[in-house]
């Protein structure tokens, strides 16, 4: 089977989305360029990271986001379109942020990138194409699993903070994991995703978790997730475990946490642009 090699929030999911534009409007407008930078900044300032990122706006119906080695982070039209409300689209951002700011791109072994780049697709938007290349995008680089799942909940901690509804992320990743064609191998399936994403949710913010979410794709991940819920809370063994891994999880963020007060060059910020730098010189 042919993999989708472009990549959800760049480094994101691993899968690849077009939507068709349902009129004419210029999802390039100053409204909307002022919407992704509102939601990035808040992301950026409510938990002390560096705020000199430029957030912009590209044309092109590839439902992605990408950074760059001049500190500019692109959310695509196509994400526009696909997402409900700012909160969604937060979540996508969010991630982003988070792949940079855990220091992802720095620590990869970048071998093999061309293959595993969106902007060397045949199927992919040419003015993407022509945009990565000139812009030097993060999409050249796979993440392992288990960066992946790191970058998913530093994007709930990071939406949450903003003010955010966290479960947002796993809508629009629930949304997304029901119309792609393929995973490259290093992402774990939809399912896990969001579950791994709700139970971190439901044990770190429980407040937020009571909140629910009224979009569709929120509703029918809940047909999916209430059924391993209702099991695990009636089984003693299990919930005991799954309260000591949640506890151990969110102790090991809060110690993030408590790092990005400090971030600005101790963090992985300026490594990780470094390192896109680097590679693409």
């Amino acid at each position: 089977m042919k993999k989708i090699l472009g990549l959800f929030f760049a480094l994101a999911l691993g899968f690849q989305l077009s939507v068709q534009a349902a009129t004419t409007t210029d999802w390039t407008n100053k409204a909307n360029v002022e919407r992704v930078n509102k939601i990035g900044k808040a992301l950026l300032s409510k938990s002390n990271l560096p705020t000199k990122i430029e957030f912009k706006v590209m044309e092109t119906d590839e439902i992605n986001a990408f950074a760059n080695a001049d500190k500019q982070i692109y959310v695509y039209t196509g994400l526009l379109k696909f997402v409900n409300n700012d909160a969604e689209l937060a979540g996508v951002i969010a991630h982003e942020i988070g792949h940079i700011v855990n220091n992802h791109v720095a620590k990869q072994n970048v071998v093999n990138t061309v293959t595993s780049t969106a902007i060397y697709n045949a199927n992919v938007d040419y003015r993407l194409k022509a945009a990565a290349n000139v812009t030097n995008n993060l999409s050249m680089l796979k993440m392992s699993r288990s960066e992946e799942y790191e970058a998913d909940i530093t994007g709930v901690d990071l939406m949450t903070k903003a003010g955010y509804n966290p479960l947002a992320m796993v809508s629009v990743l629930y949304k997304i994991s029901g119309n792609y064609a393929d995973f490259t191998s290093t992402h774990p399936s939809g399912d896990k995703r969001t579950m791994y994403i709700y139970d971190y949710i439901s044990y770190t913010y429980p407040a937020k978790a009571k909140l629910g979410y009224t979009t569709d794709s929120y509703k029918k991940f809940m047909e999916y997730a209430s059924p391993i819920v209702k099991e695990r809370n009636s089984d003693p063994k299990k919930l005991a475990k799954f309260n000591k891994q949640q506890e151990k999880l969110k102790t090991k963020r809060l110690a993030k946490l408590e790092k990005y007060k400090n971030a600005k060059d101790s963090n992985g910020w300026e490594k990780s642009f470094n390192v896109i730098r680097a590679i693409s010189q």
